[in-house]
């Protein structure tokens, strides 16, 4: 039916908006929003969006989604950096495609489904470049397996070598895929079948067979699997001097003792290093970049509110808490009584189990500022996964 030249239809240059198809009502998870769920501790959709983020080449994302969601997803896609144009989705998924195109103004657009986390920046780089020079790009796989036909009547395997398994992004000329609308007859699930109602046959682009889309709940794990989760290791010291007048406060507990901890919060020497070991693990600093010193809003603030920040700054950056090991060095007081209910006050503030934090207490035998009773220092040594 192509009656247009398709040379007229052709990109000019590699200007590309990314539409992140979202208007799916996840009705095979159960009722749970799958572009919300979590894969090593970051949502679906971030980690469909993330990589194409980091191509200069892509000017703007569009999203295509139900308009109640436009906020949710807008906070799980915290973090992209570029900008993010949302717009309503439609019926069918033609329609909310389409929705998406018609905002698009740059040369190329990619169609990638918000329920395809595990795309790789090599096929978003082999898709852009041959949707430059081909007009269009599917990105596909070989079928590997054995598939077989039946109608109720015959039943028969087709020689396999000859079928692919489609996936997205899918890449376009805006200009082609518009005149493919404004062109088809029907409505079809796939932006492939769109170009083969109107006699154009797309350029079929080879990528991984990872590259799944969450359909059910097995894929999670599936998807889990194969992303794995790196696990990263951080340490922390603190020390602070011991003076009158002041709270012992070690672990968020509140311990008697005739001396305090001096310092510009609570002081609590034992909940800093843990700070600073989980900092140190997500590489993001330490606790006197995130709450200085200088800020009188931490002045005798409660180390215990502290670690729940920092522990929301980690889960923000996509990293979950294993376990963390703490060892307070004190000549006095006698910190044993007091070990559970810093293991519980601990565990709670970071929202893990308490089997995952380990509180040691430990003298110097009367060497050091610790020995002579002068100080109390900390050490922590924490694991992160992300």
């Amino acid at each position: 039916m192509m009656s247009k030249n398709i040379s007229e239809l052709m990109p000019t240059s590699r200007s590309v908006e990314l539409i992140l198809a979202c208007g799916g009502r996840s009705r095979r998870m159960g009722g749970e929003n799958k572009l919300l769920s979590l894969i090593s501790g970051k949502p679906c959709i971030y980690r469909a969006c993330e990589p194409f983020s980091e191509f200069d080449e892509i000017k703007r994302i569009i999203i295509s989604a139900p308009e109640e969601l436009f906020e949710t997803y807008k906070s799980a896609l915290s973090g992209i950096e570029k900008p993010i144009l949302f717009v309503n989705s439609g019926e069918t998924r033609q329609q909310s495609v389409a929705n998406a195109v018609r905002a698009a103004t740059e040369e190329i657009i990619m169609i990638h489904d918000g329920a395809r986390p595990l795309i790789s920046h090599e096929e978003i780089r082999a898709s852009l470049d041959d949707a430059f020079r081909f007009g269009s790009s599917i990105v596909s796989a070989p079928m590997t397996e054995t598939i077989r036909y039946s109608d109720g009547e015959s039943s028969y395997s087709p020689d396999r070598s000859k079928y692919y398994l489609i996936k997205t992004p899918q890449s376009f000329s805006r200009r082609l895929y518009l005149y493919a609308l404004e062109n088809a007859t029907g409505d079809y699930t796939d932006d492939a079948q769109l170009l083969d109602s109107v006699g154009i046959a797309p350029h079929l682009t080879m990528g991984s067979r990872n590259n799944i889309k969450i359909t059910v709940s097995e894929d999670l794990k599936m998807a889990e699997g194969l992303i794995g989760s790196s696990t990263r290791i951080g340490h922390g010291y603190d020390v602070h001097k011991l003076v009158s007048g002041r709270k012992l406060i070690l672990g968020g507990v509140e311990i008697p003792y005739e001396l305090g901890l001096l310092g510009h919060s609570d002081a609590d020497v034992t909940t800093h290093a843990l700070m600073d070991s989980l900092l140190g693990a997500a590489a993001l600093g330490d606790i006197g970049k995130l709450f200085p010193d200088t800020d009188d809003r931490y002045k005798g603030a409660d180390s215990i509110e502290l670690l729940k920040e920092v522990c929301r700054v980690l889960r923000s950056n996509g990293f979950e808490i294993v376990n963390t090991d703490i060892t307070v060095i004190a000549q006095k007081p006698k910190l044993s009584p007091y070990i559970l209910s810093m293991r519980e006050t601990l565990a709670n503030a970071m929202g893990i189990d308490i089997g995952c934090v380990s509180v040691k207490a430990t003298t110097e035998e009367g060497l050091g500022f610790t020995g002579t009773g002068e100080g109390i220092a900390a050490h922590a040594v924490s694991l992160i996964k992300g």
